[in-house]
């Protein structure tokens, strides 16, 4: 008896984005900010959803703060925020679904429920595709 074949494309059964996600932070973008904890890699992430032009001024701000030479300070604060700017609304909606995710105070939390880092939270990026799941709140120390 010979083999058939098919021509059958598989289907996937998971999407690589999370739309759901993706809109959440389309609304951060916009200024809405909420507490989200994200799982990531085995590990919980905890912090507060923020807007990509936030996340770019404010890792300016952070970056540049130890550095000693105020005019390279500066210049280096305004180079890192000018990333940012990608996220200014025009009044078109023509942008492409958000492939990051932005944190401000992010932690990470391991298995022990520590919090990393455990004085503050810190600025946080990541690729929407590689969270596993999330849920509304962030995780205290």
């Amino acid at each position: 008896m010979a083999e058939e074949t098919t021509n059958i494309e598989p289907t996937p059964f998971a999407v690589p984005h999370d739309w759901f996600l993706q809109s959440l932070v389309n609304m951060a973008n916009d200024g809405i900010e909420v507490g989200v904890t994200l799982q990531v890699s085995g590990l919980l992430v905890s912090g507060v959803l923020t807007g990509g032009k936030a996340y770019f001024e404010g890792f300016a701000e952070d970056y540049s703060s130890g550095l000693s030479d105020p005019e390279e300070a500066k210049t280096i604060r305004d180079s890192f925020a000018m990333f940012g700017e990608i996220y200014k609304k025009d009044g078109e909606d023509t942008t492409p679904p958000p492939q990051y995710i932005h944190l401000k105070n992010a932690r990470f939390f391991n298995t022990s429920g520590n919090p990393i880092p455990g004085n503050k939270g810190v600025w946080w990026r990541g690729r929407i595709s590689e969270v596993a799941g999330f849920m509304l709140g962030s995780l205290g120390s």
